[in-house]
């Protein structure tokens, strides 16, 4: 019997070292509920009482450089991405992962939400990818806001071509304190749509996205399919 425990430990240990983390995390099964301006928004299959998940996806006839230079332009993105009053930058720990925090305006008489993050902008073979997770240092936080707990932030951008962008937006999270059930529908079914709407117009319309953070990304080449 002891030989039997022993040896289903082992086999449990090895599961957990040799399959990502991320395979057990619920928010990867989904399901395509529709499709918005060419946005692609799917649900959780997953249901649970305290996590509000989404995901969308779309195809973007722009570079990947520029949607890259958006995003890392944190002083500029309230003016475009949807209820966000404004972006505070804590500690640069490299040139390609920022501790920061994010403040979102919530319909009153609900509290505004913090989202207090350690996030990182990662060049792969074939991608490049945006993740945030939940900075440590919580003296950080605005005592004014509540504090969004998150469990998965993902931004992939994937390029097809020299002007043709994938991009998949996954996220998971407690947006901390008691939310109606109608801002809740916003949040998983108009707001990232709307993100990638405004991010896409925002792009088009602006003749200068590099800014010296961009510049200063550790990179790396890029191949198409």
């Amino acid at each position: 019997m002891k030989k039997v425990w022993t040896i289903s430990i082992l086999f449990c240990f090895f599961l957990m070292i040799s399959i990502p983390s991320k395979t057990f995390c619920d928010v990867k099964q989904w399901k395509k509920i529709e499709v918005v301006d060419g946005i692609t928004l799917f649900s959780s299959l997953k249901k649970s009482n305290t996590l509000l998940p989404f995901k969308a996806t779309a195809e973007l006839d722009i570079p990947y450089q520029k949607i890259v230079m958006a995003l890392v332009d944190a002083e500029r993105k309230n003016s475009w991405a949807p209820k966000l009053k404004h972006t505070t930058i804590h500690n640069k720990i490299s040139a390609n992962q920022f501790e920061y925090s994010e403040y979102y305006m919530t319909p009153w008489p609900f509290y505004d939400r913090e989202f207090l993050l350690l996030g990182t902008v990662e060049y792969k073979k074939d991608r490049i990818l945006f993740t945030a997770e939940n900075s440590p240092n919580k003296n950080l936080a605005d005592t004014t806001h509540l504090l969004a707990n998150v469990k998965v932030m993902e931004f992939t951008i994937i390029p097809l071509s020299p002007d043709k962008t994938q991009v998949e937006f996954i996220f998971s999270g407690d947006l901390g304190g008691w939310i109606p059930t109608f801002v809740k529908n916003i949040i998983q079914k108009k707001w990232p749509i709307r993100f990638i709407q405004a991010m896409r117009s925002y792009i088009k319309k602006s003749s200068n996205l590099q800014t010296p953070r961009y510049v200063e990304l550790q990179k790396r080449d890029i191949s198409f399919p």
